[in-house]
């Protein structure tokens, strides 16, 4: 019976082994498949970049010289001219999708205090150029998130970007946060002109833009916001009603006091 046992004990120790390398070379597998992807992405973004923006230039030019142009050629050249800004909106999107794929920052405490000073301190120059009050809420207390700086910040900067082309002249911007011990529950609010109904349940999607948007944006800058907050065990939620603003609340959590 001993043996026996000794036996099985043996086969487990072996098969709890054969499974731990075989987990091992997956990993890798799947870290080796992902770096491979990230690299043909943004080597496809960077060799689309030239022949597509050098399109515009093309349908510039033959739009600046006019020659031959009859109304139906100027139709089929209105569709061209779409397709093409469609493209390279794209693109441009994918490329910045590269930039925050390729951040290797290492992972650090961030203060939720600083991080909201130092969001203020960037953006409300931008917001007063736009006659936009841009205000942070002062923060009772202070909690620490284990992120990568950069991208907290981005997430803040699309945020804020996206508020400051929704909100007119003498609106406000209000950034603020609150902590519960286990979470940190920030909140951007504008008094913009909100966002319609059949677009609120796709603002995240990748490569949606909204009409208000259409021919600016990337249809990426939600998305990654999305990314990186879901990155961090996060969560993002929206409320908004046309002509009354918008409110993206994000709830990360907190690193646990020593």
């Amino acid at each position: 019976m001993a043996a026996r046992n000794r036996r099985i004990l043996a086969e487990n120790s072996a098969f709890q082994t054969h499974l731990e390398d075989l987990v091992q070379q997956r990993t890798a597998e799947l870290t080796n498949l992902m770096q491979e992807r990230k690299a043909f992405f943004a080597d496809m973004a960077h060799d689309l970049k030239a022949p597509v923006f050098a399109t515009g230039s093309f349908i510039q030019a033959i739009r600046a010289h006019n020659t031959g142009i009859d109304s139906e050629l100027s139709t089929y050249i209105d569709l061209v001219e779409q397709t093409q800004q469609e493209m390279a909106r794209r693109v441009y999107g994918l490329n910045e999708f590269n930039k925050i794929d390729a951040l290797t920052e290492a992972y650090e405490p961030v203060s939720v205090r600083n991080l909201l000073e130092e969001t203020h301190e960037l953006h409300h120059m931008a917001a007063e150029v736009q006659s936009v009050y841009l205000t942070v809420e002062p923060l009772e207390g202070d909690g620490l998130i284990y992120a990568q700086p950069k991208k907290l910040e981005t997430v803040l900067e699309n945020l804020i970007f996206n508020a400051l082309k929704a909100t007119p002249p003498n609106g406000r911007i209000t950034l603020s946060a609150q902590l519960d011990g286990k979470y940190c529950h920030l909140s951007l609010a504008d008094t913009g002109c909100g966002i319609p109904p059949g677009e609120l349940a796709h603002i995240f999607d990748r490569f949606f833009v909204g009409r208000q948007n259409a021919g600016t944006g990337s249809g990426l800058g939600l998305y990654i916001v999305k990314c990186i907050v879901n990155g961090l065990k996060g969560e993002i939620h929206v409320s908004s009603e046309p002509g009354h603003g918008t409110v993206f609340f994000i709830d990360l959590p907190l690193m646990e006091r020593p």
